[in-house]
């Protein structure tokens, strides 16, 4: 009589591999809405425009900040 082996599926949590599948595109829509909305409302902010928007290859030149000596 063969034994058989008891497999468990990995697991964080509730999450599963199959879950984080289904929900992976929502997430990704969500998490880029969040980001475009957090530098948008940063704009305005010196130090947002100089480290980070200003540095985006080919949009950065609309908010270049001139140098200061």
């Amino acid at each position: 009589m063969p034994v058989s082996k008891i497999v468990t599926n990995p697991y964080f949590s509730f999450v599963t591999p199959e879950k984080l599948i289904k929900v992976a595109p929502s997430l990704a829509t969500w998490g880029a809405a969040a980001g475009s909305a957090v530098l948008l409302f940063g704009s305005d902010i010196p130090l947002v425009k100089k480290d980070l928007l200003s540095k985006i290859p080919i949009a950065g030149k609309y908010w270049a900040v001139p140098e200061d000596n």
